[in-house]
């Protein structure tokens, strides 16, 4: 049967797709080795699949990036660049380090003072809650007192009223 191939079908190229043989950059298939004894069988079919492989397209030339080697000897911070008020460069939000102390201090300063304001706030809360407690104890013997007023006239009327009774 298959010595009954028919000439105009390629086994080799008829199984690849066909954007694959109108593509010109990619590498064309090897043609098919010339026919060897039958005497081993897997060499045959690792040929075969080697066969049909393809190969990437070689890369352009790319040109060099250049080194990124640092010496030991270059300077590792760039030096201070004055700028104009106007420029941009000029609003960074990077300080000195006498803005940073001076920032500092003054920092400490409203701090210090809104202590000392919460801590006065604090006093004048405390002396008002024993203003307040010394005013409720007051009150509180009032109350004690009127209660026995109160209880003393009712028994002395509830006394009256039994004895008038009796009569």
């Amino acid at each position: 049967m298959a010595a009954t191939a028919d000439a105009s079908i390629d086994p080799f190229t008829s199984s690849v797709p066909s954007i694959v043989k109108s593509n010109p950059s990619i590498t064309s298939l090897p043609t098919p080795p010339p026919s060897q004894s039958a005497s081993n069988t897997s060499t045959d079919t690792d040929e075969d699949s080697n066969r049909f492989k393809l190969t990437r397209p070689k890369l352009t030339q790319r040109k060099s990036s250049g080194t990124i080697i640092i010496p030991r000897d270059a300077p590792t911070e760039a030096p201070p660049q004055e700028f104009p008020p106007d420029d941009a460069r000029a609003m960074s939000p990077r300080r000195s380090s006498e803005e940073t102390d001076k920032m500092l201090v003054n920092a400490r300063l409203s701090i210090e003072k809104r202590a000392q304001d919460m801590q006065s706030g604090l006093a004048a809360i405390a002396s008002q809650i024993e203003t307040v407690s010394k005013n409720c104890e007051s009150l509180d013997r009032q109350n004690q007192a009127l209660q026995d007023a109160i209880g003393d006239m009712t028994r002395s009327l509830s006394r009256e009223s039994l004895s008038s009774k009796k009569k």
